[in-house]
């Protein structure tokens, strides 16, 4: 049990009183122990696992409950309750300017299941990048790699909704590659095989995330889409961590030509060559069909 809570959270397991042999052998202090926790607590990474699940809470209690099993084999609430909280709705950005469905998609979640492998992500490796670049970097690259993924996903997929904070995730491992690479001089010589190691486990990472994105219920352009974006941005963001002046200008420069571009040419595609599929701006309480005018209860 320690061991699973150990990869999923370390911080916690720490503070629980697991692995003390080892905490003691490090060096760590109750006061460093009690610093941790209060860094992980107040953290991104965190304070979003948590905003997430209270919001998955929400339709389950003042909605329309847990969906059948059949209807969502997630664990979770309706369709038509996640459409109403700021799915990833197509036809209502382009019909109705709900452009704010950018943004709710990355704190919505399909259920328990999905919450869950997403949370487990953020709090293990969330945490890592969070401490490694700050939490304003941190939470720049989360929120603006989640936008291009919802993006993304309108162009690829704009007949359906989704949820879910993987594409926010994927911009993090997107992001992580490129900043070892700017940061590759400024490992102390006993650390070396470290990074190295660390920087082929997040290239095979990344590379695995692309078959995975095909999976059935995975929304792959979303993956992929917050996989490039959050490389672009590392460019754009960490450049100035560069010790050559040539390279940090033109390291910077391809981030953030890179990272217009990507984003220009993605909205511009989405508002003059895709069509809303008027069928979900009528998204209906379970039960109902929309008939042409109004939603109404199926036949028994």
């Amino acid at each position: 049990i320690a061991m699973a809570g150990w990869g999923c959270c370390p911080c916690l397991v720490i503070s629980c009183g697991c692995f003390q042999g080892e905490v003691a052998g490090a060096g760590l202090t109750p006061a460093d122990i009690r610093r941790a926790w209060r860094k992980m607590l107040c953290s991104w990474s965190m304070v979003l696992a948590l905003a997430q699940a209270l919001i998955l809470l929400a339709p389950l209690v003042i909605g329309e409950g847990y969906a059948r099993i059949q209807d969502n084999i997630m664990l979770g609430p309706y369709v038509y309750d996640l459409d109403r909280m700021g799915a990833k709705n197509t036809a209502k950005m382009l019909v109705n300017n709900e452009w704010w469905r950018l943004l709710t998609p990355m704190v919505l979640h399909g259920g328990w299941i999905h919450l869950g492998t997403n949370v487990i992500l953020q709090l293990r490796t969330g945490l890592v990048l969070e401490v490694l670049w700050g939490n304003t970097a941190w939470i720049f690259v989360y929120v603006m790699s989640g936008i291009y993924a919802t993006l993304a996903s309108c162009v690829v997929s704009p007949d359906k909704l989704s949820v879910g904070s993987s594409g926010a995730l994927c911009g993090l491992m997107g992001a992580w590659a490129p900043f070892i690479a700017i940061t590759w001089n400024q490992t102390l010589p006993r650390d070396t095989k470290v990074r190295n190691a660390q920087f082929i486990l997040v290239i095979v990472s990344d590379l695995m995330l692309i078959p995975l994105s095909f999976l059935p219920m995975v929304d792959f352009a979303a993956h992929i889409g917050g996989l490039v974006a959050g490389a672009f941005l590392s460019m754009a963001l960490f450049a100035d961590r560069l010790q050559t002046p040539r390279w940090r200008i033109g390291t910077r420069l391809i981030g953030v030509v890179s990272t217009l571009g990507l984003y220009g040419f993605t909205t511009w595609y989405l508002l003059n060559r895709i069509e809303a599929w008027k069928v979900l701006l009528h998204v209906c309480p379970p039960g109902q069909g929309w008939n042409g005018s109004e939603c109404m209860d199926f036949p028994s």
